[in-house]
């Protein structure tokens, strides 16, 4: 017999949920908080190769889409002009 799928999505959720804290991610805050406290650190301190640098790692993203990104997020947050 087939597990029902109220209780397959309920541990799924459950299984999502640990995995978010172990990776100390809270999808819940928006959408910046799925990148690292690092990453929203060299955002903060005008690091712009760093941050760039974890967003490819964390988001496999080409340099090209990644440059876009993290600058389009810096003048977003007022950090570049």
């Amino acid at each position: 017999m087939e597990e029902p799928v109220e209780d397959r999505i309920a541990r799924l959720e459950q299984q999502v949920a640990a995995l978010q804290r172990y990776l100390g991610v809270d999808l819940s805050a928006g959408d910046g908080s799925r990148f690292s406290p690092e990453f929203h650190e060299a955002l903060r301190q005008g690091k712009t190769l760093r941050a760039i640098a974890i967003y490819r790692k964390e988001t496999g993203a080409s340099l090209r889409d990644a440059k876009t990104a993290v600058e389009n997020m810096q003048r977003r947050a007022g950090h570049v002009s």
